[in-house]
């Protein structure tokens, strides 16, 4: 009998410091994520090209999706006097279009995103003017679509 009040003791008093520590942890340490819904965890980037120039009519740069990040971000600006096309392109600059766009030479940032999950491996930014262009190009990886 003694062994039972000491065990019930024992859980009251666990119990007790548990609600402690809770009331005392304010709400910004308590962390609760419900299935299904947006965490407050970072999303971590990773620049894979950075303020790379480019001219003439045609461009083509490369970059590596490695393990663990599924999402581009590509960001343009048009330097030049008249708008260019882009295409990213899966394992070679003909292979699976991911992302086409027409970016206009107002001289301001223009940022395109993919909406789906990308697997690992090879891609290609390619640009392409008729009148020659110029431009800064960046490309940024991420684990999360937003």
């Amino acid at each position: 009998m003694k062994h039972i009040r000491k065990m019930i003791l024992a859980v009251l008093m666990s119990v007790a410091v548990i609600i402690l520590i809770y009331n005392f942890t304010s709400d910004s340490e308590r962390k609760f994520v419900k299935v299904n819904e947006a965490s407050d965890t970072p999303l971590t980037t990773l620049t894979v090209i950075n303020n790379e120039d480019f001219a003439g009519t045609t461009n083509t740069h490369w970059f590596d999706i490695p393990t663990g990040f599924s999402y581009v971000k590509v960001s343009f600006k048009n330097t030049g006097s008249k708008h260019f096309t882009f295409t990213i392109n899966e394992g070679s600059t003909s292979g699976t279009e991911i992302l086409y766009g027409r970016v206009p030479a107002d001289g301001k940032e223009h940022t395109y995103y993919s909406d789906k999950a990308l697997s690992t491996g090879s891609y290609y930014v390619s640009t392409s003017s008729a009148q020659g262009m110029s431009g800064i190009l960046d490309v940024s990886l991420g684990t999360d679509v937003n």
